[in-house]
């Protein structure tokens, strides 16, 4: 009879005749179809996840699917309102914009404070049905990334350090069959995809310059992206009492009263701006906002 050591031993014996039979077939297949599904296999066999999502990013471009296996249910709730707005304000995609090359990132080591009641969190994160998430970055040359995301939609499902010791461990063979998959990631193999991508960041960054001070417009940024009063102190190297009085400030100005009506107020707004805007997408909604000064 096994004791207890001995089956853990057999158990991480299986889970690594698994990885390395999800590694050869990658490697089988690299350049050919049914790479990705095998890519996918490969790292939800060594992280126990049960879906994967894997988009190109690009600076300035919105991202491009390249491979999902989600239900038709879950892949409704999520890529699409991904791909059209939400990216912009997900903490792995922040965290993308700061160049951090080949690395394995959890959600939790990049959401901001209080993600899980932040508005992105509400209106868009809790619809795609997952409670945790792990992101595998692979760095092309051109500042672009392959991001396989990993995701768990059972309730409970945790990321432990041997799952995490083993995708890390697989990481240089993830990036290697990558780059030898595509040799390059091209955003101009999309059509109008690096002017929508463009505009959506033009927009943000201008959204509320109209009627908000400098510093006001970066709270508002950073209130978008679902970050916490004390995490935007940090951030701003402000006290979380003087970012109060900001949030207090900023709420008068667009006449709102929450940070789900900012939420609101910021997709209307980005809904109506026509993508040569050159202004505060506010300027261009029928309704006025009340407190403009």
């Amino acid at each position: 009879m096994f004791d207890a050591r001995t089956m853990m031993q057999s158990s991480n014996r299986t889970g690594e005749s698994g990885c390395l039979a999800g590694l050869a077939r990658a490697i089988e297949l690299a350049g050919q179809d049914g790479f990705l599904a095998a890519l996918a296999d490969l790292c939800q066999s060594a992280s126990g996840y049960d879906s994967t999502f894997i988009a190109a990013f690009f600076p300035d471009h919105p991202p491009m699917e390249l491979f999902d296996n989600l239900s038709d249910e879950y892949s409704a709730a999520t890529i699409k309102p991904y791909l059209d707005f939400a990216y912009f304000l997900d903490p792995f995609y922040n965290l993308f914009q700061q160049g951090i090359g080949d690395r394995v990132v959890t959600l939790g080591e990049c959401a901001p404070d209080d993600f899980m009641s932040s508005e992105y969190y509400q209106t868009f994160y809790a619809d795609t049905g997952l409670f945790d998430e792990t992101s595998v970055f692979v760095a092309f040359g051109n500042g672009a990334a392959a991001v396989i995301s990993l995701g768990s939609r059972e309730e409970g499902f945790q990321f432990g350090p041997d799952q995490r010791a083993a995708l890390a461990g697989l990481l240089p063979c993830i990036a290697a069959l990558c780059r030898r998959h595509w040799p390059a990631l091209d955003p101009n193999s999309l059509s109008g995809s690096g002017r929508m991508g463009l505009h959506l960041k033009k927009s943000f960054d201008r959204f509320a310059t109209s009627m908000l001070s400098g510093r006001e417009v970066e709270i508002v940024q950073l209130i978008l992206k679902g970050h916490s009063s004390k995490s935007i102190a940090r951030e701003l190297g402000n006290s979380p009492e003087t970012v109060k009085v900001h949030r207090k400030r900023i709420h008068n100005k667009l006449g709102i009263t929450s940070q789900g009506e900012l939420f609101s107020l910021f997709l209307e707004a980005l809904t109506r701006a026509p993508a040569n805007a050159t202004g505060d997408p506010l300027s261009y909604l029928d309704r006025p906002v009340s407190g403009q000064l």
